[in-house]
């Protein structure tokens, strides 16, 4: 059989990777797909459309007026496979439910039309009634193909850095102090956060600050890396993305680089630091530290080099906000969408460890970022 239809016939349900993968991928990419489109499915059907045709596929929509009224299904299915019998056609019974499926099975079973179903854990495609048929999906999905199939806009330039050897070299000795660097690092992040303005200058350092060797210490390394440089008792960055790097951006840019080295032997298919994207509502905006795909499964990272144990700004302790985004953020991708978050300063309580538990939240905090690369290792296997 060949693999390479001319149409993908697809039923439209709330997961949207099984109908967006095979369509990406390089042996099985059709020149239409049909989406199958129920009246709550609607939205999901016109952010699917949008990807598919940005990749030059031809979309055609199908609308059932009732996804539960079986004879009516069948008899809209029955219809379309009349009218394009001659044309060479696959099921696509991945998505929908479970009467459209059926529905859809019986019709083209009938046709002797060919149906597969994608199993999203494996990637691996299985041809119905065809044993001796069998695909891996090597697909070209990347960040914003994904976000926008499942509805949400990406409103910048996913970012991915290339970081001169001065900064790699920065973020490596931040995480060998981690241990010790926490508090000075947090005074810098916050100097780095006041000088947010046109000047890009810091306050003052107070005595304190001056006296602390730890603090004074953690300037030279971001001195030597030329990001920021004492003047006349206050702090110069050059540039709003130096500032915006030694405001905790640098931590960010060391998963970057963490995933880059991933990359190649873990499968991962696209990767990014910095994503700004808005729900399907319009409204609700997010940033995403750092994501990736592995196995077109979406990976979204927290970062935090500020102390999870105070106050933040909603009343709640600033663990607790982290935990609160990720796991809104876990809606993002579908159901297999995975979080992690990543605490430089080690200030996580057991409270915060169990309710990030609760909701599978991966933790990485303190010492353990000195392994990130085998514990990201460890977390990505930990899904097979």
């Amino acid at each position: 059989m060949n693999l390479n239809f001319s149409t993908h016939f697809c039923l439209v349900s709330a997961q949207a990777t099984p109908n967006l993968t095979p369509a990406l991928d390089s042996v099985l990419k059709p020149k239409r797909m049909v989406l199958v489109t129920s009246p709550d499915m609607f939205r999901q059907s016109k952010a699917l459309a949008g990807v598919l045709k940005r990749h030059q596929i031809i979309v055609e929509l199908l609308a059932i007026a009732d996804a539960y009224d079986y004879a009516g299904i069948e008899d809209t299915f029955l219809q379309w496979v009349a009218a394009h019998e001659s044309e060479n056609v696959a099921l696509n019974l991945t998505g929908g439910n479970k009467l459209m499926a059926m529905a859809a099975q019986s019709i083209f079973s009938s046709a002797g039309k060919p149906m597969f179903y994608v199993n999203a854990e494996s990637d691996d495609v299985i041809f119905l009634g065809r044993r001796d048929l069998s695909h891996r999906l090597v697909s070209s999905v990347k960040l914003r193909d994904y976000l926008e199939a499942h509805g949400y806009t990406l409103e910048n330039q996913p970012m991915k850095p290339d970081i001169p050897s001065a900064r790699r070299e920065l973020t490596d000795r931040l995480i060998d102090r981690v241990e010790s660097a926490g508090d000075a690092l947090g005074q810098l992040n916050w100097l780095a956060k006041e000088a947010a303005n046109p000047s890009l200058l810091s306050p003052l350092l107070d005595e304190r600050q001056r006296d602390s060797i730890a603090l004074q210490g953690v300037i030279e390394l971001f001195e030597d890396a030329r990001i920021a440089e004492r003047k006349d008792g206050r702090l110069q960055f050059s540039s709003e993305a130096d500032r915006a790097f030694a405001n905790g951006g640098w931590l960010e840019f060391h998963v970057y680089q963490t995933l880059a080295g991933l990359a190649p032997d873990a499968r991962i298919t696209d990767y990014a630091v910095n994503l700004r994207v808005t729900a399907p509502d319009g409204k609700t905006k997010n940033e995403l530290d750092a994501a990736f795909l592995q196995k077109n499964r979406l990976h979204i990272v927290e970062t935090k080099a500020s102390n999870l144990a105070a106050q933040g700004s909603s009343g709640d302790g600033k663990a607790t906000e982290a935990i609160y985004k990720l796991e809104a953020l876990l809606k993002l991708g579908g159901q297999r969408t995975r979080a992690m978050l990543i605490d430089y300063r080690g200030k996580l309580t057991a409270a915060d460890k169990a309710r990030a538990a609760a909701s599978h939240i991966r933790l990485v905090s303190g010492s353990q970022l000195k392994c990130l690369k085998v514990e990201m290792r460890n977390w990505i296997n930990a899904a097979r």
